[in-house]
C-alpha cells in the first residue's frame, strides 16, 4: 500500500497480482490472515524420508504439489509408479520421464465392489484396491460439496459415478459450510477407509507463498490436521458482516476457471462475510478464468441446456461435474448484487448473473457509487482466508 489518500491495493490474479486504488474515506478495512510460517526444510525432508509407499496417485497439478512431488522423487528412490487423473497427466509424465518412474492412468471404469457403505452397495477404483503400497498425493481448498476438500473427497471427484452418491447423500447442505459436517465428506473418507493399504498425503499452499505444509498418514487422521492447520494458518481478525465487498479469489488453480472462483472463494464470502439484510450486499469478485466456465454443469447452463428447478433437485436428475457449485450459487445468489472483473466473456458472466467490470481498477466503482461514504471491506484472497471460530 502506498502512502497518500487512495490507498493501492495488491491481489492475485491469475498468475499476476492486479490493483485498485481506493478512497481512504471508502476503505472499511483489508482483511487477510497473518503471513503464514512455512514449514523448515529440515522438517519436510525429515517427513518425507518417513514415506513407505512405492506408488503415488497424484490428484493435484498445483505448484505446490510439483514443489513437494520433486522433494518425494529426489528423496524417495523406493517410488516406481506414478497414477494420474485426465487432470493430472501432464505433471505425471513430465516427471515419468525426467526420472524414468512408470506412469498410468487412474482407470475410472475399473471399480471394484467394497460392501455397503451408509446403507447402499459402495465401489472404488481397483487401482486404489489392490495396490499395497500407495500413497495419494492431494493439495486441500474449499469446497462447497465436501466444506474443505481431501486426498479422499478429490479421489470421489475422480469419478462422476462415485461422486454422484456424495452428491446426493448431502443435496440439502450445499454449499457446505462446515468442515466437519459434511456428509459427503464423511462418506468419502470411509469409503477411502476401504483401502487400508492407501495412506494419503494433504499439503496446504498458497498463491504467494506456496507450500506450506503436508500431512502424511491414514485419511481420517490426516484430514483432521489438515483442518487444524487451516484454521490456524488462515485465520483473520474479522468479525462480523459488510454490505460492500471486494474481493480476490486467490490467484493460480483458485481461479482458473469461474466453477474453481465460486467454489473456492465465492461461497467463503457470501456464507460468512456479507451482510444478510433487506438491501442486497454488493459483492465485487475479481477472478480471471483464463480457462473459462471449468465445469459441465456450468457449459450446460450458459448454453441454456440445463435449468434449475428453483434450488431443488430430484434424486432421479444425474450427477455431471460441477453441479453442486451451480445448485449452491443459485440457491444464495439472489441475496446479492454482484460484479465480476474476469477474462469471460461478457454473455457468460451476465448468465451468472455477475455484472462485467472492464479492469481490477473499476472495482471499487462497481459497488459504490460515484460521491458514496459507504465503507468497503477488501479481502484480497478469500481462497485462503478463514472466519470461522
Amino acid at each position: 500500500m502506498k502512502f497518500g489518500s487512495l490507498p493501492e491495493i495488491w491481489i492475485p490474479y491469475g498468475q499476476v497480482e492486479v490493483s485498485f486504488e481506493i478512497k481512504q474515506e471508502n476503505l472499511s478495512k483489508i482483511v487477510e490472515p497473518e503471513t503464514p510460517i512455512k514449514i523448515s526444510k529440515e522438517d519436510l525432508q525429515s517427513r518425507v524420508d518417513s514415506l513407505t509407499c512405492d506408488t503415488l496417485l497424484i490428484l493435484s497439478g498445483t505448484r505446490g504439489t510439483e514443489e513437494l512431488l520433486n522433494i518425494i522423487l529426489e528423496r524417495c528412490k523406493e517410488i516406481k509408479l506414478l497414477l494420474h487423473t485426465k487432470a493430472t497427466q501432464y505433471l505425471a509424465r513430465r516427471k515419468s520421464a525426467e526420472l524414468s518412474i512408470k506412469c498410468e492412468p487412474l482407470n475410472s471404469e475399473r471399480l471394484v465392489e467394497v460392501g455397503s457403505l451408509q446403507g447402499s452397495q459402495a465401489r472404488i477404483f481397483e487401482q486404489v484396491k489392490e495396490n499395497q503400497k500407495l500413497a495419494i498425493v492431494s493439495s486441500v481448498h474449499l469446497d462447497p460439496l465436501f466444506g474443505l476438500s481431501s486426498a479422499a473427497s478429490e479421489l470421489l471427484s475422480a469419478s462422476p459415478s462415485l461422486k454422484e452418491k456424495a452428491f446426493f447423500s448431502s443435496l440439502e447442505e450445499i454449499p457446505c459450510n462446515s468442515f466437519e459436517k459434511s456428509s459427503a465428506s464423511k462418506y468419502a473418507t470411509g469409503l477411502l477407509q476401504t483401502c487400508p493399504s492407501a495412506d494419503v498425503i494433504e499439503l496446504i499452499e498458497s498463491a504467494r507463498s506456496g507450500l506450506l505444509d503436508f500431512y502424511y498418514g491414514d485419511p481420517e487422521s490426516v484430514h483432521a490436521q489438515t483442518i487444524d492447520f487451516w484454521r490456524k494458518t488462515f485465520r483473520t481478525n474479522f468479525e462480523g458482516k459488510s454490505d460492500r465487498i471486494i474481493f480476490g479469489s486467490g490467484g493460480w488453480d483458485n481461479d482458473r476457471t469461474l466453477y474453481d472462483a465460486i467454489s473456492r472463494s465465492f461461497f467463503n464470502i457470501a456464507c460468512n462475510v456479507a451482510a444478510e439484510r433487506e438491501q442486497k450486499s454488493r459483492i465485487c469478485m475479481l477472478a480471471e478464468c483464463s480457462q473459462g466456465l471449468g465445469s459441465e454443469a456450468f457449459l450446460r447452463y450458459v448454453s441454456r441446456r440445463l435449468v434449475l428447478p428453483g434450488s431443488k433437485l430430484v434424486e432421479e436428475v444425474k450427477y455431471f461435474d460441477g453441479l453442486e457449485a451451480l445448485l449452491g450459487f443459485y440457491r444464495i445468489t439472489t441475496e446479492f448484487d454482484l460484479s465480476l472483473v474476469s477474462t469471460l466473456p461478457n454473455y457468460f458472466a451476465s448468465r451468472f448473473d455477475f455484472k462485467p467490470v472492464k479492469g481490477a481498477r473499476q472495482a471499487p466503482a462497481s459497488i459504490l457509487p460515484q460521491g458514496s461514504r459507504a465503507k468497503t471491506l477488501v479481502i484480497p484472497d478469500a481462497s485462503r482466508s478463514y472466519f470461522g471460530q
